[in-house]
């Protein structure tokens, strides 16, 4: 069985879990005996490929994988619409209608004409499901779906013995968040609250030095409560990490959110967003929410959290590794290769 992970933008452009998720994919399901490659555009060898994986709902390619008698399996993010208010979401479902009476040179570039090429469509979460199914009823259908959530690496853990913290001069007592800085993780937002708070949080994560909304972040680090030690190795993250006491993400929206997963395999609470993607994650016990768009509320929320915020001796919520996840993803391929042989 041969699986072609497709994407189409550089992940240069564009860093974060996506890539992570293609990387930990490739990683673990070639360990399990099947050949999984990125696809390249320009090698015929990979043309007697099985599946095409997508990552990104291009309805061209998908098109002609069918044609070309290959099965075809999408990721589907669903983040930004599965978190908007309900009337939010009802007035972009009426713009996607009137999108579909336009002439097709221009309604046919929709994401959503891809999800009827897709034999099998993933979400991370019941709640990307749940939503996906309101805004397209026509299209999806249940048989065709399946939720695999994200995981984490434990490989990438415990690999700090040699490094001392003491050498990063944080406070004795900190918090993580772990992120991209950019709007959609609300990263200055959560800098101010930090401060006034008064909550020490060191901010791990990508950025553009030349992107305004970072240098709007630069402004609020003041290595007293809001540390940023720019970029770092896998062994200082995790030295990092691994002496948190507790996560913090006020992200706007997610699939699941990898991040996450690899916080809470440390062993340590977590505050996030009282949204949506907060909600979904497996067997919660140790999840905490705040109230972004109340500022008093927030501040209240971060000061309590940062209190009782420590090392616990379980995982916030039930995690998977790379590992594990991989055999649900090789199983649902097996689904599809053999159904489609059988026929």
């Amino acid at each position: 069985m041969k699986i072609l992970l497709f994407d189409t933008t550089n992940a240069f452009l564009t860093p974060g879990g996506k890539t992570t998720h293609a990387l930990k994919l490739q990683q673990e399901i070639s360990k399990l005996g099947v050949d999984i490659q990125f696809s390249r555009w320009w090698d015929k060898s990979q043309e007697d490929a099985d599946i095409i994986h997508f990552l990104v709902a291009d309805t061209k390619v998908a098109q002609l994988a069918k044609m070309h008698g290959i099965k075809t399996f999408f990721s589907m993010i669903f983040d930004f619409e599965s978190n908007k208010s309900e009337k939010q979401k009802k007035i972009q479902r009426l713009k996607n209608h009137l999108i579909d009476y336009l002439p097709s040179s221009i309604s046919s570039v929709a994401y959503w004409h891809a999800l009827k090429y897709m034999d099998k469509i993933q979400f991370m979460h019941q709640f990307d499901k749940i939503n996906a199914f309101q805004y397209f009823p026509q299209i999806l259908k249940e048989e065709n779906t399946v939720i695999i959530p994200h995981a984490y690496d434990p490989m990438d853990m415990n690999i700090s013995n040699h490094l001392n913290i003491a050498e990063m001069h944080y406070p004795t007592k900190y918090l993580i968040s772990c992120a991209n800085i950019s709007e959609r993780k609300q990263t200055v937002k959560l800098a101010y609250l930090a401060k006034k708070a008064q909550v020490p949080i060191v901010f791990i994560g990508n950025c553009s030095k030349t992107d305004p909304y970072f240098k709007r972040f630069e402004q609020e680090i003041d290595n007293k409560f809001v540390f940023y030690p720019g970029y770092v190795s896998k062994e200082w993250k995790d030295c990092i990490e691994a002496h948190a006491a507790g996560y913090v993400l006020l992200s706007r929206g997610e699939s699941g959110c990898i991040a996450v997963y690899e916080a809470a395999a440390y062993k340590i609470p977590l505050l996030l967003s009282n949204l949506p993607w907060a909600w979904g994650y497996e067997n919660p016990t140790d999840i905490y929410y705040c109230d972004q768009q109340d500022e008093a509320q927030a501040i209240q929320q971060l000061r309590k959290f940062y209190n009782l915020a420590n090392k616990m001796d379980h995982t916030p919520y039930t995690i998977h590794t790379w590992e594990d996840i991989a055999k649900l993803y090789v199983k649902e391929y097996n689904l599809l290769v053999n159904n489609y042989q059988n026929k």
